[in-house]
């Protein structure tokens, strides 16, 4: 019999979540030899992207927030580390190493999203952003330790992934010039491209009463033009001006180099997935999940996990023969912090928005406590729990 081979683009949260599962579900085909999973991650470090915010707004130690990606993958799993230069997927075919040639049977494309700052004049130059890299957000906790007055703009520009996080840095903006004692001194504004503070009705109903409370101001429909670093100005689509002393912006995103240079996914890298199945549209031996789709969903590690968690139900029922489809839901939980030891979740799927609620402790203790059970998680230890709790994130229906 010959071997089935799964290639997985991509370690990070959804390729490792998705290797891990498949792991599991074919552990004695693979234990057989009859399949073999296969992840691509050129970097030495699996980096726990939301520990940014600690990093920029708390100082927390970067090193807490990343591992060696080969400690994250269950036995069975093979890791190359080597860069993916394109994938062919009529020929079912990858390049990488610079010419090596692999071939698969089923692929999933975990390649997430590149913030690109330089896609905005001025905005590389005069901004400091907490979605690219560890240093750039200690950058950030380090240019906040020294400001004492002045105008603080935190920038949204469109797409970008994680809709909750601009929201978090302005509230966790305010809660530390209050405890540096420097707050009345300092204008905190925030630039958001939606008509309100968060683009879900029932979380920007939360959001805007506690900024109106903190004198944060708020400039809803502002689309960034243009920054102009010499005179600290930020200039909009629309026609508006805004001064700063210190810029901390969430960039534009856009999809990885390997989408783009294989003509997969436009020219801005999104891949076009079926929202439910997550297939690459077209192919049904190929799916794409996380920030690298092109489905109109919140772009977050939690969706990654999920739409992980629903793809490797698809491609083992697939070997398996057993007839079973898997259907993504939608399903999101997003903690959002709101500074104070307060938070919200927002939740909902394709069909329910997410809706208001009174931010909590608790809400506040179980971001937390996710930070830390984070490396645990990726391993699917907890998945019978985050089920129980949440939800699933899938509908099964039979073929045929």
């Amino acid at each position: 019999m010959n071997m089935t081979r799964i290639a997985i683009v991509g370690g990070g949260t959804g390729g490792t979540i998705l290797a891990n599962a498949l792991s599991r579900k074919l552990g004695e085909e693979i234990r057989e030899g009859l399949v073999e999973v296969v992840v691509f991650e050129r970097s030495d470090s699996h980096v726990y992207q939301p520990g940014n915010i600690d990093i920029a707004f708390r100082g927390a130690d970067p090193a807490g927030f990343r591992r060696p990606p080969s400690n994250l993958l269950r036995r069975g799993v093979k890791l190359v580390q080597k860069a993916v230069s394109s994938i062919d997927l009529d020929n079912r075919a990858l390049k990488y190493n610079e010419g090596e040639k692999m071939d698969y049977d089923y692929l999933v494309a975990a390649t997430g999203s590149v913030a690109t700052p330089e896609l905005v004049p001025g905005l590389a130059e005069a901004s400091l952003n907490f979605h690219k890299t560890q240093e750039d957000s200690r950058k950030i906790w380090e240019a906040l330790s020294r400001f004492k007055r002045g105008r603080i703009v935190i920038l949204t520009a469109l797409p970008h992934k994680c809709p909750p996080s601009p929201v978090e840095a302005v509230f966790l903006v305010d809660e530390l010039m209050r405890k540096r004692g420097v707050r009345r001194d300092v204008e905190i504004v925030y630039a958001s491209p939606y008509t309100r503070a968060y683009p879900a009705h029932g979380i920007a109903d939360v959001v805007e009463p506690e900024m109106e409370n903190r004198d944060i101001t708020l400039r809803s429909l502002f689309n960034i033009d243009y920054v102009d670093p010499s005179a600290r100005k930020v200039f909009s689509l629309e026609g508006e001006e805004l001064q700063y002393d210190l810029l901390i912006a969430i960039p534009p995103h856009r999809g990885a180099d390997v989408v783009i240079n294989s003509g997969i996914g436009g020219e801005e890298g999104w891949i076009p997935t079926d929202r439910h199945t997550l297939n690459i549209k077209g192919y049904d031996d190929a799916y794409a999940i996380g920030d690298a789709t092109d489905i109109p969903i919140s772009k977050s590690g939690v969706v990654a996990h999920l739409e992980a968690i629903t793809a490797a139900e698809s491609i083992a029922s697939q070997i398996e023969g057993t007839g079973r489809v898997y259907l993504y839901n939608g399903r999101i939980n997003c903690p959002l912090e709101m500074g104070g030891k307060r938070a919200v979740f927002v939740s909902g799927t394709y069909t329910k928005q997410p809706e208001r609620q009174p931010p909590s402790l608790t809400k506040y203790f179980m971001k937390r406590l996710f930070n830390r059970l984070y490396w645990t998680m990726l391993r699917g230890s907890l998945e019978p729990i985050f089920n129980a709790y949440l939800g699933s994130p899938y509908e099964v229906k039979h073929r045929g």
